[in-house]
């Protein structure tokens, strides 16, 4: 990947940093990495490894080729006893859930464990909250194979210092050449180190050399892909706890919490945990817990956790701290216990919503990973803290502090404003003040995060004597300077020479102002409405975390990222993009292919939006690139059919004897793949003979009742022309349960289909044909209700950046999805509970426009009120269907992969059909799994009384068969 757009991409990680590459290249095994690695020592090109890019401190940046293991190289190779070897790309998160079914883990537990590579947290020698009890990755290393600068592959363990015969030549040379250096400083190994155990700056020389051995695996551990890279790992595990507890305690002021940690730590806890009075104040105000377990008056708070072998030992252990620091010693003013590891999770929960209630702040300042992975002693935890306030204080700044009380670790996030020159000017003399204090105090200036770009600095400072011998080992393995240099040892740069992210664009962004050329050619417009400043307050807000790379439940996003693994495919990647392009003076930029390329690996399931911590409105911003592509370019055949559902829906219904024919057809079904590129493996639904619309206006359901509680239910195109039987359902529920139900005429599709290609236009026409026909109804007092979340969606969401009219608000204000509009007269006694048993086991997959509405899903709720019904909750992953997207030859096999996890669940025998409020999701549903799935409102229908056919639907069998 060289081409300008995939380089940008891997211009920033989770740090501060940017540094645009040479390119990238992600291997698919050792012996790509090798080749690569030839190569690049052939031509003299330096070279970066890069996991997830989730590093705080710039180590996976670099000028070079990015050699990316994140991609291609995620297997777990084999689980041996207590040992397991692993590829780099492996996620620390899916290690562990492998694990977890003998019973043991993976101690290291780092804030990023859901998106953290093994190959990043080698190179990082990664610790977590717990390092405590259980210290750094190199302490569980006991092999690993290796890549040297020279290209050479090596299987390294604990090597004699004499080399083996067969031990490969530049092996050899380096084991021999190492030995003797560090044989020949050995004092100054043993005595240049911080007073701290707690250190993760430059190489780890201790425990290296023995006397007959030395130990490539401790060594390599923490080296940043400086001296060698990984391809392969053995681990060593440990088991699961068997037994833990967790005490949160508050503290009137900072002095009782670190005496209260001395106290603590004499119980053996695996974690000591300080939140300063900024986190607790943003907890409180966004977490009904919080409130509830810590009271206004606590200033700073600690959250301890034992582990232990046995429940009743870590009880023992938590109930003892109380005694003797609330109870005993008065210290607390509060306390709270967890005794049981359920109850631990939930105050975890708290723990690690810190940082990103942090982000959510993005108005102004942000809180900046710059001078955050300080460690002192212990000890001197206190005065270190007072006198960092004093060096923010003097600087005119404010700073967030999470701090491993036990270790002395401290996380100091500064709140600047890297678009403001006179903020981010303070960066350098905050860091040199910070780190100048922790080293007087016998700290270091790195104690979990890694050296990388942000720490280089001041790496030489740290060790004195021992620095030249960090430079020797560098060139010993790496004598031409090719793996990630600059890192650890190498140029130091000074604060004006920190490549700090760019922020500042290069373009004006004009907010829905006319066209481009009425604009000037030097401007692009946006055609989606944006209040000012709001394109680039989004784009800045994304600080490259890597959150939105997470894999595992209960996260959703991202679907596509889950299937390709690419870095282009993660929702960062689409804030990178934009960034670039608007740094980029060609007016015609955000249109351009490689652009849209981009774009459509974001399918609008809006997941990242609301899973972000930051909560970046990703989906918006890339409807906004499609939308301009579209603009200049026009929809490919396959978007354009696609984007227009609603009138091949129609004309299906229609001519539905032949229709309904043909797309059991091969040939018509060849046929329609080649000019629509809709898969001739997708089992598509049949037409209807009569649109429910047209059965409305005859049931006279199209005459707006005049009095009662009264609803207008707004009709998808699936329910209108494919299934009639959804919306049949929807009104024979309402009206059983009381509420007269309207169905305005002159309705069309709400214009999804339309708006995720790009044809916003089109989108637009269809909003204002429907605020049309639903605003005065909202304005009546109409509650609008949707059967198809993602209607509801487009209404209460998309509709407000399409359209700046009150109407908007009005409808959006009013509309509400039909099972949160059920669960809403639950919860006020007035829905019928005279439910029939459905002798059922139901599979009830969540989609993601229902979780996107903001409200809790709620048809698990209303389907477990029927007697013998049996609900299975399935929310492991997207459906992966997204609408139309699923519908392409293109995108066929992708949308099956990214909706495996939730189909496995769904095949379980247990569960005999399916239910889902979208209509996409139930395709894909009976698509991969070949049991028949229904909207939960026709299971409500049924038992109700209302609708006995549908008994007879769920014994039809599936026409499951492949069109090849």
């Amino acid at each position: 990947m060289f081409d300008e757009l995939s380089r940008g991409l891997y211009s920033t990680d989770a740090s501060i940093f940017e540094v645009m590459p040479l390119g990238a290249v992600a291997p698919v095994d050792a012996d790509d990495v090798a080749a690569v690695v030839r190569c690049c020592a052939e031509h003299k090109v330096p070279m970066i490894a890069r996991g997830a890019g989730t590093g705080l401190a710039g180590e996976s940046l670099g000028g070079g080729l990015i050699i990316d293991t994140s991609r291609h190289m995620r297997r777990i190779v084999a689980v041996n006893g207590d040992e397991v070897r692993v590829e780099p790309g492996v996620v620390l998160q899916t290690l562990n859930f492998e694990l977890a079914k003998i019973g043991r883990r993976f101690a290291p537990d780092p804030a990023s464990g859901g998106t953290c590579t093994l190959g990043g947290m080698l190179a990082s020698n990664a610790s977590g909250a717990r390092c405590l009890k259980h210290g750094y990755t190199r302490k569980y290393v006991s092999r690993c194979r290796i890549v040297l600068g020279s290209g050479e592959s090596a299987d390294v363990g604990r090597e004699p210092i004499v080399p083996r015969g067969d031990c490969p030549p530049r092996l050899s040379e380096i084991i021999r050449s190492t030995s003797a250096l560090l044989r020949q400083n050995e004092r100054a190994i043993r005595t240049m180190r911080p007073a701290t155990p707690y250190n993760r700056c430059g190489y780890d020389l201790n425990d290296v050399l023995h006397p007959d051995v030395l130990d490539l695996p401790r060594l390599l551990v923490g080296s940043e892909g400086t001296l060698a890279l990984f391809t392969e790992a053995t681990l060593k595990t440990i088991p699961v706890a068997g037994g833990r507890s967790a005490v949160l305690l508050g503290f009137s002021g900072l002095e009782s919490a670190l005496k209260a940690t001395r106290l603590a730590v004499a119980e053996g806890p695996s974690a000591v945990e300080l939140l300063d009075r900024r986190v607790i104040s943003l907890l409180r105000s966004s977490d009904a817990d919080a409130v509830r377990l810590i009271p206004t008056s606590v200033e700073c708070a600690l959250l301890i956790e034992f582990e232990a072998d046995r429940p009743s030992e870590a009880r023992r252990q938590a109930q003892a701290l109380i005694r003797q620091v609330h109870e005993k010693e008065r210290l607390s003013i509060s306390a709270q216990i967890a005794n049981d590891a359920a109850a631990a999770d939930r105050l975890w929960r708290l723990r690690n919503q810190a940082l990103p209630n942090l982000y959510k702040l993005n108005d102004g300042p942000q809180p900046l990973a710059v001078v955050e992975d300080v460690g002192v002693p212990p000890e001197h935890l206190g005065p270190f803290l007072t006198r960092v306030q004093e060096i923010l204080q003097r600087l005119e700044l404010t700073a967030s502090f999470l701090t491993h009380a036990a270790t002395g670790q401290v996380h100091i996030r500064p709140f600047v404003d890297l678009n403001d020159p006179e903020q981010s000017a303070k960066l350098w003399p905050l860091a040199e003040s910070i780190s100048t204090l922790t080293l007087d105090l016998g700290g270091t200036i790195s104690s979990q995060h890694g050296t990388g770009i942000a720490r280089t600095p001041w790496v030489s400072r740290q060790y004195g004597a021992l620095y030249p011998v960090f430079v020797a080992l560098k060139s010993i393995f790496d004598p031409h300077d090719l793996l990630n240099p600059g890192k650890i040892v190498g140029s130091t740069p000074n604060g004006t020479a920190w490549p700090l992210r760019t922020t500042h664009f290069q373009q004006h962004v004009p907010q829905n102002e006319g066209t481009a050329e009425q604009n000037g050619a030097t401007r692009q417009s946006l055609q989606m409405l944006w209040p000012a400043g709001e394109v680039e307050r989004q784009i800045r807000a994304c600080n490259g975390c890597g959150h939105c790379r997470v894999e595992s439940p209960p996260a959703r996003m991202c679907p596509l990222f889950r299937v390709s693994h690419s870095e282009a495919a993660a929702p960062r990647a689409k804030s990178n993009l934009l960034r670039a392009v608007l740094n980029n003076a060609d007016p015609k930029r955000l249109a351009a292919d490689d652009v849209r390329a981009v774009a459509d690996l974001c399918v609008n399931c809006k997941m990242c939006a609301t899973e972000c911590p930051a909560h970046v409105n990703i989906p918006k911003l890339m409807l906004e690139a499609k939308a301009a592509h579209h603009r200049e370019h026009g929809l490919e055949r396959a978007d354009w059919f696609l984007s227009r559902i609603e009138l091949w829906a129609a004309f299906g219904s229609r001519m539905s004897p032949i229709v309904n024919r043909l797309l059991e057809d091969r040939a018509a079904r060849w046929v329609l793949e080649r000019v629509f590129g809709i898969s001739r493996h997708r089992r598509l639904p049949r037409f209807s003979p009569r649109s429910f619309l047209r059965t409305a206006r005859r049931r006279g359901l199209t005459r707006k009742p005049s009095g009662g509680e009264r609803v207008a239910y707004f009709v998808d195109v699936f329910a209108n022309y494919n299934d009639p039987q959804i919306a049949e359902a929807t009104v024979a529920v309402l009206e059983h349960n009381g509420i007269e139900v309207y169905v305005p005429p002159g309705q069309w599709s709400c214009g999804m289909p339309s708006l995720a290609m790009g044809d916003v236009d089109t989108a637009r026409e269809l909003a204002q044909a429907n605020l049309r026909v639903l605003a005065d109804l909202a304005r009546d007092g109409f509650r609008i209700v949707c059967s198809e979340p993602t209607a509801a969606l487009t209404l209460t969401n998309d509709y407000l950046d399409l359209i700046d009219d009150p109407s908007a608000r009005v409808v959006a204000d009013r509309t509400i999805e039909l099972t949160a509009f059920l669960e809403e007269l639950r919860e006020q006694g007035r829905l019928k509970s005279d439910f029939d048993p459905l002798n059922l086991s139901v599979g009830w997959h969540v989609p993601c426009h229902i979780k996107a509405l903001g409200r809790p899903p709620a048809a698990a709720r209303l389907l477990s009120l029927i007697p013998e019904l049996e609900v299975h909750r399935i929310d492991e992953s997207c459906s992966g269907m997204a609408g139309t997207f699923g519908l392409k030859r293109r995108n066929y096999w992708a949308s099956l992969e990214a909706g495996r996890p939730m189909l496995e669940e769904l095949r379980r025998p247990q569960i005999l059909v399916g239910a889902a409020e979208c209509s996409a999701c139930r395709m894909q549903m009976e698509e991969g799994s070949g049991k028949r799935a229904l909207h939960p409102v026709q299971y409500l229908a049924l038992a109700y009384g209302l609708m006995p056919q549908i008994a007879d639907r769920l014994q039809e069998p599936l026409n499951c068969r492949q069109y090849s």
